[in-house]
């Protein structure tokens, strides 16, 4: 039985078992399904030169069982995301001269996220004006639970109270250089008590933080996990949109969103342990990683 690692936390009663979340999710693939059984996960993503990441995020979301993936991204990237994302649904949007989403895009992309089951939101982005009025504005109005990754975090970097205005569920996926200009502070600081920064700011913003890293820390404030898979493959750029689209599919399925969190978290460190015992550590790619959940789940 695969359970997650609670070395720093040895108060809490009960792992999360993902065995049962997979069981859970493949149980629900009967003869009577349909892709509504499995909810649609809207994923805000991508900029000019940044295709890649949204890609690897709506890959990873249809990998790991969403319903439908809907993409909103910029139209300049839509060509090269539609030939390579075949199973995705594309809502390609007027790009700034910046070449991200437009902050005048808002309310058309709130008609799709208020219209999906979850959202994912930041993965190659980027940071502009135009990006922060639109983050803001999203997550001030959108209904539905929201995994807030990369860009996405950037944009709310000194203004993180916003978070506390959301009646949704919120998870938070930074790593300790987002994680620090999330807090304010140092990269040095939040590595020498990842635990405590990681619970504090999810206490006092309430939402789920997944502060990534060597054992990354899983917590809602009250119940935190560490995770045990994982390995050096993931230290490369991608990584980190294959885990957002991963845990957002989770969350479209109805998985819980703290859950949701761990079980992505442990998916993405299985597959990438799986990936090493079959190439080499610095050969692995985002793809690859995505590759191996299908022999997981």
């Amino acid at each position: 039985m695969k359970m997650f690692d609670f070395r720093q936390n040895t108060d809490i009663a009960a792992a999360v078992n993902f065995d049962h979340v997979i069981d859970t999710l493949n149980e629900k693939r009967d003869a009577d399904c349909n892709k509504g059984t499995f909810g649609t996960l809207c994923c805000v993503c991508g900029s000019y030169g940044m295709a890649g990441a949204a890609m690897l995020c709506g890959s990873a979301a249809v990998t790991t069982g969403a319903g439908i993936v809907k993409m909103v991204i910029p139209e300049s990237i839509y060509s090269i995301c539609a030939a390579n994302l075949w199973e995705n649904v594309f809502v390609p949007l007027p790009v700034s001269d910046g070449g991200t989403l437009r902050a005048d895009s808002t309310e058309r992309i709130l008609t799709e996220l208020n219209g999906s089951t979850a959202a994912v939101i930041g993965c190659g982005m980027r940071v502009t004006d135009d990006t922060k009025a639109l983050t803001e504005a999203l997550l001030k109005k959108c209904e539905r639970p929201v995994i807030l990754d990369a860009d996405g975090l950037n944009c709310i970097s000194g203004h993180t109270d916003i978070l506390k205005e959301r009646s949704a569920p919120t998870i938070v996926t930074p790593h300790p250089g987002e994680m620090s200009r999330l807090c304010g502070t140092t990269v040095s600081e939040v590595q020498s008590d990842r635990k405590g920064t990681a619970e504090a700011f999810a206490k006092a913003h309430g939402c789920v933080v997944v502060l990534k890293g060597v054992g990354t820390i899983v917590t809602d404030g009250s119940d935190t996990f560490v995770n045990p898979t994982g390995n050096g493959c993931l230290a490369k750029g991608g990584s980190g949109d294959v885990l957002a689209g991963i845990i957002g599919a989770l969350v479209c399925q109805g998985i819980p969103p703290l859950e949701a969190a761990a079980a992505g978290v442990y998916l993405h460190g299985f597959a990438a342990d799986e990936c090493v015992d079959e190439m080499s550590a610095s050969c692995v790619t985002g793809r690859d990683v995505i590759e191996a959940i299908k022999y997981i789940m």
